[in-house]
């Protein structure tokens, strides 16, 4: 039996609403699960589970969803689906609540499927829409043209009775979008007809012509949840702030029931709302108990919970003797950018957790033709002990190579006057958006760093940046080995002999350049975009909270001059 052609639509107004990444979604009405299908090309990872009333359809969709099942929503036997409550990230309802006798009913019911903060997507049939009033007025009811009504649709709805259901269900509407006329003529011709009645009525003319126009609408819920208020003091912003507090908060403010601010220094406690419960977070704070001890009993007696954020070596800046990390002990748990440091960081608290460094956004591909060109990228603070190894080969390549190879430099002034060639630019610390055109402009970025216990503890940030720009890395085995892949997404130097005939192959070989630029960047699209991640910290920070008697009995013992 042939499926009818629309049980294998997609509607891609409703594809692009879904959010990117999520866990376990299900879709009631999949018909031959090409919605699902579609998803799961660019979000492999989820679950995407599909139910259907027609069978022939479902028999398709069982070769494109993860599961997919033949179930009436209004009359099955809900026990053979193994749904447990609050184990879904997503339902999706694709004109299908108006098919149904007690839509009301059902979405409250599969609401209670959803974890707090999860989605419901719905599109649903505008019963307002100008071509139903037009035919009304005609005599009609059936909706022949376009297929807007039909007799299976048993529940009609405005936009406002969509959304009543919605917050009826506990959801709160996040977003609602249009689906317009496919006659934009033949509706403007209508609705100046319309217009003398809106203000016969006394009706906002524009509004009326915004629901009239609307086809359908596609709704977006969010289940309510706990609500959460993540306050960071920056206490050493410089280089690391953006990429650690700045956009993380970003990305935090964009959940719902998340509220995320920073500030520099200096920070107001009485800035959370009554419902919302609190994170503290001290950016990179050198906390003395001199000093520090009556500002943790302050936000400790406000029921804060403490954690410290660090990203670099705690012993660059003090000593176990100095005040045994009272920064690290002094707070409920830490959070931190790789695993070495999250191991030493143990020795003090043992509640930390990894956020490993992200991209906000990817920059746009590059054009093969941009690989043309030998263009040297250097740029890093405090890395002269990191290149003194390797400036002797550095020059000696390009000596030899001549004009064929430019090189830029950022910050780096002493790398800049080692460097023997005319072919050389540099420029002083800069803003974070001139420090990603100037990687941008370059093929090719050398990232050493000298196998030292400071080094090892330092993310691979920088090879991020890099791969996200699609600039082809040589790089020290040393902290990148971790997450570059030699010989394919970057080059990795393993001695000073090496680093000198890989350099040398890179700055001649436009189609290793390409190569390497290009699969960093797929690797970074796949594996380190912060929007792939946005929901770790606040599902961290809830997991700390839930535990907090947990955690204040553990900072007593720890920290007994807190109490």
């Amino acid at each position: 039996m042939t499926v009818p052609a629309y049980y294998d639509r997609i509607n891609h107004q409703l594809l692009e609403s879904i959010p990117k990444n999520l866990g376990r979604i299900i879709e009631v009405g999949c018909g031959t699960g090409s919605l699902g299908a579609a998803y799961k090309q660019d979000n492999p990872n989820s679950e995407y589970i599909g139910l259907e009333l027609n069978p022939e359809a479902v028999h398709i969709a069982q070769d494109r969803l993860d599961r997919a099942l033949c179930f009436n929503v209004e009359t099955s036997d809900e026990s053979q689906l193994g749904i447990a409550p609050q184990s879904c990230d997503a339902l999706i309802y694709g004109d299908v609540l108006e098919h149904l006798h007690d839509p009301w009913k059902i979405l409250n019911h599969h609401v209670s499927w959803l974890k707090p903060g999860g989605y419901v997507l719905a599109s649903i049939p505008n019963i307002q829409h100008w071509t139903i009033l037009r035919n009304l007025i005609q005599g009609k009811w059936e909706y022949e043209d376009e297929g807007l009504l039909d007799r299976t649709h048993l529940r009609f709805f405005t936009l406002d009775s969509m959304q009543t259901m919605f917050t009826d269900a506990g959801l709160i509407v996040k977003g609602v979008s249009r689906i317009l006329s496919h006659n934009p003529e033949e509706f403007e011709a209508f609705y100046s007809q319309l217009e003398p009645l809106a203000q016969h009525l006394k009706l906002d003319h524009k509004r009326l012509k915004l629901l009239t126009e609307s086809h359908q609408y596609v709704l977006t819920g969010v289940k309510t949840q706990r609500r959460l208020f993540i306050q960071t003091l920056m206490m050493a912003p410089l280089a690391c702030d953006r990429i650690r507090v700045l956009d993380p908060d970003e990305f935090s403010n964009r959940i719902t029931g998340v509220r995320a601010i920073s500030s520099v220094r200096n920070a107001t406690l009485s800035l959370a709302e009554a419902d919302e419960e609190k994170v503290f977070i001290w950016q990179r704070a050198l906390l003395k108990p001199e000093t520090a001890l009556t500002q943790q009993q302050n936000l400790l007696q406000r029921d804060y919970l403490i954690v410290a954020e660090i990203d670099d070596d705690p012993l660059r800046w003090e000593t176990p003797s100095d005040n045994g990390f009272f920064s690290y002990r002094s707070c409920h748990c830490v959070q931190t950018s790789t695993e070495p440091l999250a191991e030493f960081l143990r020795q003090y608290n043992p509640y930390v957790k990894v956020f490993p460094n992200q991209l906000a956004k990817l920059p746009k591909p590059r054009l093969e033709s941009d690989y043309e060109t030998a263009t040297v990228f250097f740029g890093a603070l405090n890395r002269e002990e990191d290149w003194k190894p390797l400036i002797d080969a550095i020059n000696q390549v390009l000596e030899q190579l001549g004009d064929r190879v430019s090189v830029k430099v950022l910050h780096d002034r002493q790398f800049f006057e080692a460097l023997n060639t005319p072919h050389k630019a540099f420029a002083p610390f800069c803003a974070y958006a001139n420090y990603q055109q100037v990687m941008r402009s370059s093929t090719v970025a050398l990232l050493p760093l000298e196998p030292t216990r400071f080094n090892k503890m330092k993310s691979d940030l920088k090879f991020v940046e890099c791969a996200g720009q699609g600039v082809a890395v040589l790089a020290s085995p040393t902290v990148y080995e971790r997450s570059l892949q030699d010989g394919k997404t970057g080059l990795l130097y393993r001695s000073v002999e090496d680093f000198a005939a890989k350099f040398q192959e890179l700055l001649i070989n436009p189609t290793l350049r390409q190569q390497l630029g290009q699969a960093a960047y797929q690797w970074v699209a796949q594996n380190r975009l912060l929007e792939h991640h946005a929901q770790d910290r606040a599902k961290w920070y809830f997991q700390m909270r839930d535990r907090l008697p947990e955690l204040n009995e553990a900072l007593k013992q720890r920290t007994p001059e807190l109490f």
